[in-house]
């Protein structure tokens, strides 16, 4: 299909705009586009149509921002060149950039001031088609986030204009896949409660999928794994799904893949925050846990300086809520 077929399937034109939004704005772009008039660069203006771009990106699993936060901001910056050329590379396109430039030596604190380590890119008509006819196929098979396209955009909707979800409306959604999940490790003898299961979702994403791409973590996949696929050592250095999972965990909660943890149903990444909890059930299956119970759960979960950002506190306070709404 070429792009202005591909452009006018419906569900290609909710990715790639807001239903809030004029779209006007990005087809007349896409026009120039395709009149060969523009490219879009680091220099490039037009929030619409690079907003636009940023939207396809993550329905495809790319990072937007220099953080490698998924961020829909109307600016091609480092993030969203980025992300480009990581397309580009994972689908052979011509002017791919070389594996090293991608998988830059850093580390966590010095991976954002790097990033110009890779080379500057561009969208031009090649890679919008490939990307549209990807995000196409993707939607034919189902092969999206929560492998179900509505709920695809719906997340995508929410993360674009930063509508997360309060406790109640996290129950609503996500409660009875968290009580189905806390019965099923019950089953296998660990006791991990639905309210634990609810909090890490209530801290992680507030209920709105929003993955997080870790450069460090990348450059550290690609040394040891260097002939490795590299687009699965990408998605193994994103945390995915509802929980923020490491995609590098993907075995020790049952995927078969680290993307399969960016596709699985919603039920399916509940299930995931309450398998990867199994490790802590002595805290996880308490009714009344206790401030010592938060702490080591918070550790577990968000690292050694989770009291840094208060990460038990709130753990807590989550705990607390759900506690009461499921009375």
């Amino acid at each position: 299909m070429d792009i202005v077929s591909l452009v006018r399937d419906t569900r290609i034109q909710r990715i790639l705009s807001h239903p809030e939004d004029d779209s006007s704005i990005w087809q007349r772009a896409l026009q120039r586009l395709l009149a060969a008039d523009i490219e879009l660069t680091r220099q490039s203006a037009g929030e619409s149509a690079i907003a636009a771009l940023q939207r396809l990106m993550i329905f495809l699993g790319y990072s937007t921002a220099a953080s490698g936060a998924f961020l829909i901001d109307g600016d091609f910056g480092r993030g969203t060149n980025r992300g480009v050329a990581q397309f580009k590379y994972d689908h052979g396109l011509g002017g791919k950039p070389d594996r090293e430039r991608l998988c830059y030596p850093c580390r966590w604190n010095n991976a954002r001031r790097l990033i110009d380590s890779i080379p500057e890119t561009s969208l031009d008509q090649a890679t919008l088609q490939a990307m549209l006819q990807t995000a196409y196929q993707r939607c034919e098979q189902n092969q999206v986030m929560c492998g179900d396209v509505e709920l695809a955009i719906f997340h995508l909707n929410a993360l674009h204009k930063h509508r997360f979800l309060d406790c109640r409306a996290i129950l609503e959604r996500y409660g009875d896949a968290a009580l189905t999940a806390a019965r099923a490790q019950q089953q296998k003898g660990i006791q991990i409660r639905p309210e634990w299961i609810l909090s890490i979702i209530r801290q992680e994403t507030a209920g709105i999928i929003r993955p997080r791409f870790e450069q460090h973590y990348l450059s550290r996949l690609n040394q040891r794994h260097p002939d490795s696929d590299l687009e699965e050592l990408r998605m193994q250095s994103m945390s995915l799904g509802l929980g923020q999972i490491m995609g590098c965990n993907y075995d020790a909660v049952g995927a078969p893949d680290a993307r399969a943890l960016f596709s699985a149903p919603v039920d399916e990444q509940v299930a995931f925050v309450a398998r990867f909890l199994k490790p802590r059930q002595a805290e996880t299956g308490k009714g009344q846990p206790d401030e010592a119970d938060f702490h080591r759960v918070a550790r577990f979960y968000n690292g050694p300086k989770y009291a840094a950002h208060h990460y038990h506190e709130r753990l807590a306070r989550w705990f607390r809520e759900f506690r009461l709404l499921l009375g």
